[in-house]
């Protein structure tokens, strides 16, 4: 089913015997760190019995039936009453395994993951026509995967709103599609206490142009401090200039710290490369207003009406950051974060779970009845989020 962001609620349920047992796909251990991943997660733990599996590597060249049985093993030993995975480049391999125990399944498709599906300039597909290849990440295996939604065991498929269009024109069943906003834990980086007055600076890139235009605003507002926050090596470029101080990793958890550092965030980016970034939604829930470029209609909708600065030009921007925010846009960045508050939408993928497993008596719910069982041994690779 397909559900709106804007009118959906979470449903009440009734009484359930135990919590349903949860078994969540990532891709290598680093994954459970990603901060969607991990909020995820915290928030099911709630009300689910989860456990986490990792696989060896998600290139198909290590998909092995040796590797895919050590998962099977890994599945039955927990009993899991429905799998779930991240990322779409894994929709094949967890439709396979969903087949393969008999099991429900859903999946939360991420921006990144999301992308060899973008339309591409008339140039750029001119010239991979030409050169007779795929787009970057476009392969057979990620193809051909995509058909897994088709399954009678595919409950639906979490995605960005503005990415719907390259799902639906891939093939994908727009009935299994589920419109969901970035999953932000809300209640860590939301603080309404006075913000510094420092310019925070996040890059969905380290191209030439993003790099000159944050360093051509730091020069046009030399009154203020402007930090530049980076994954490893995406600085480089900017490290030799003066105006810009580059911050070094920062621990997840301090992060809300570091937004309160700031009155403004300007984000840059090109063209193909801005999505929705959690980082828009974190720094509204700091009080920080946001600076965005208007590189496609759809941003409007997640930075929000009056909840941020959608700008055309880096150089309409000095006047902006160097002065106050105003304090209605703070106040409606603070509602607009909440609305990507995972303990707001996470009913669109439990409801999904509950609707599936509702009626199942408990040798259909998992792979096999938990009284004909041992008690459950994790095997290596799988952990338990208890």
């Amino acid at each position: 089913m397909t559900t709106s962001i804007a009118q959906s609620a979470p449903r009440s349920v009734g009484l359930k015997l135990g919590k349903p047992r949860v078994l969540v796909l990532l891709t290598e251990p680093a994954a459970f760190f990603e901060p969607q991943i991990l909020a995820e997660i915290e928030a099911l733990e709630a009300g689910h019995d989860v456990a986490i599996l990792t696989r060896n590597s998600p290139e198909p060249r290590f998909d092995t039936p040796a590797e895919f049985a050590r998962i099977c093993a890994e599945v039955a030993a927990f009993r899991p009453e429905v799998l779930h995975a991240h990322g779409l480049h894994q929709l094949g391999f967890v439709g396979r395994l969903a087949e393969a125990m008999g099991l429900p399944f859903t999946l939360r498709a991420h921006a990144r993951d999301t992308a060899p599906l973008a339309p591409r300039r008339f140039a750029e597909r001119m010239k991979h026509l030409l050169r007779r290849e795929q787009p970057p990440g476009r392969t057979p295996e990620f193809m051909a995967g995509l058909k897994a939604i088709d399954s009678a065991l595919c409950l639906g498929v979490l995605a960005l709103p503005f990415t719907r269009p390259w799902l639906e024109r891939a093939g994908l069943d727009r009935a299994k599609l589920i419109d969901c906003l970035p999953a932000l834990r809300f209640a860590a980086f939301h603080d309404r206490s006075p913000n510094g007055d420092a310019v925070m600076h996040i890059g969905s890139g380290g191209g030439p142009k993003p790099a000159a235009d944050i360093l051509r605003l730091a020069g046009k507002v030399p009154g203020r401090t402007f930090n530049h926050y980076a994954a490893a090596n995406a600085g480089e470029a900017l490290k030799l200039e003066a105006g810009l101080t580059i911050m070094g990793p920062v621990d997840p958890d301090a992060m809300p710290g570091e937004y309160k550092k700031h009155r403004w965030l300007v984000y840059t980016g090109q063209e193909g490369e801005i999505d929705w970034p959690l980082a828009i939604a974190e720094a509204q829930a700091a009080g920080v207003g946001v600076c965005m470029p208007a590189l496609r209609a759809d941003l409007a909708r997640y930075v929000g009406e009056g909840a941020g600065i959608l700008y055309g030009s880096i150089d309409e921007l000095p006047a902006i950051v160097s002065g106050p925010l105003p304090e209605e846009m703070r106040e409606r960045g603070f509602v607009q974060a909440r609305k990507s508050d995972i303990a707001s939408h996470l009913h669109l993928l439990t409801d999904l779970w509950d609707d599936a497993l509702a009626g199942r008596a408990p040798e259909q719910a998992g792979v096999a009845a938990p009284a004909m069982l041992p008690a459950r041994q994790p095997a290596t690779g799988l952990a338990s989020s208890a």
